[in-house]
């Protein structure tokens, strides 16, 4: 398959998944910097939960990104898999920060329910933007469901 007969908001949300996942590694290397970075590291492997969750957490954003790639080669699953990666890391986070699950090593720090579903879902309006760019328009329909 050519590139070129890739619709444009097929392109500019699998761009976009590729995009921001690195950006959020950027960000997170300037927020903490070498020295955070690594104490992130060495508290998240202090127990195999956190490290599941770690590694797990790797595992999504790697998912993601072939998500992205498969996108782009018109394949339909790469959709529904983002979806589901999307579904997966709002549902842990949100079960995290209530403290019903898991470590407190990945979650938001907000006293009441509204708060904590107001900020989660303005982290997620990127992704959120994706999924529509991918499911809504007409052509982003039709590159997926045409015959392979």
């Amino acid at each position: 398959m050519k590139l070129a007969f890739i619709p444009v908001p097929v392109m500019a949300g699998a761009t976009a998944i590729i995009a921001t996942r690195l950006l959020e590694f950027v960000l997170l290397f300037d927020a903490y910097g070498y020295v955070g970075v690594k104490e992130l590291l060495s508290v998240g492997s202090e127990s195999w939960f956190n490290s599941f969750i770690m590694l797990a957490g790797l595992l999504i954003v790697l998912l993601e990104c072939q998500c992205a790639y498969a996108m782009m080669r018109g394949s339909s699953w790469s959709r529904r898999v983002f979806l589901a990666c999307q579904l997966l890391s709002v549902i842990y986070l949100f079960c995290a920060s209530e403290e019903w699950i898991g470590p407190m090593l990945f979650r938001l720090d907000f006293n009441t329910t509204p708060q904590l579903i107001a900020e989660l879902m303005q982290r997620k309006v990127p992704d959120l933007a994706v999924l529509l760019l991918i499911y809504v328009p007409f052509s982003s329909r039709r590159f997926f469901r045409r015959d392979k």
